[in-house]
């Protein structure tokens, strides 16, 4: 899988950006956590004034007692480390997300998916879920390869496949699955690769945002 994944040759024309991607599932991620959202508030109320205000307007129509929500935080303006502090976790999680979405469009959701992308597809995220970035153990490897083929040999897709290759005899199906594990063991490097480049690409955004935001002479960090 030498091309990247967000120039495939069935790329829609439509499809959003990889930074677009990130950002949603970094808000949904932290949009999950009441605990992330009161943060996100009070680093906002102590915020550059043109962001305060509009919070604190709002939050008051609201019904929410602004002062009750700041009385344990300090009265200084927020440093662009503590909002990077905070949004980092969000950001990085989001790049998780958006990389295992492109695994899933590429593998599962093209036109034309194939018994082998589904192999594909479940053992990245099957791995990943597993095992993160190390190197899974013999039993670890078992386990996940007993997940990703159990879904394949049942999918729609899989299942005809699977009994050709079984029909074949055993020898062929062993021959199949020896090379499926091999390019998966492939892809997931590249899966790794491209996760890579998502953090680096929300690390870009991020800095970038803190730049324009804080770009206030009192706001410097």
């Amino acid at each position: 899988m030498s091309a990247d994944l967000n120039n495939t040759k069935n790329r829609r024309s439509g499809s959003i950006s990889v930074d677009s991607t990130i950002l949603f599932f970094g808000l949904l991620h932290a949009c999950s956590d009441p605990t992330a959202i009161e943060r996100g508030l009070k680093l906002v109320l102590r915020g550059p004034e043109f962001l305060r205000d509009g919070l604190k307007a709002l939050l008051e129509t609201q019904g929410v007692n602004v002062i009750a929500l700041m009385q344990n935080e300090p009265n200084v303006p927020v440093s662009q480390l503590e909002v990077k502090e905070f949004l980092e976790p969000f950001l990085k999680k989001g790049a998780e997300m958006s990389t295992l979405a492109q695994i899933a469009d590429r593998y599962l959701f093209e036109k034309d998916p194939t018994a082998e992308n589904v192999v594909y597809a479940f053992y990245i995220g099957a791995r990943y879920m597993l095992v993160r970035e190390r190197k899974p153990t013999k039993v670890e490897s078992k386990r996940i390869w007993e997940i990703a083929l159990w879904i394949a040999q049942n999918s729609r897709i899989g299942a005809p496949r699977w009994k050709e290759l079984e029909d074949k005899g055993q020898l062929h199906l062993d021959d199949w699955l020896g090379t499926m594990k091999e390019n998966a063991r492939k892809r997931f490097e590249t899966f790794l690769t491209h996760k890579e480049r998502a953090n680096l690409a929300s690390n870009k955004s991020l800095n970038s945002l803190l730049e324009a935001v804080f770009d206030i002479p009192k706001y410097q960090a």
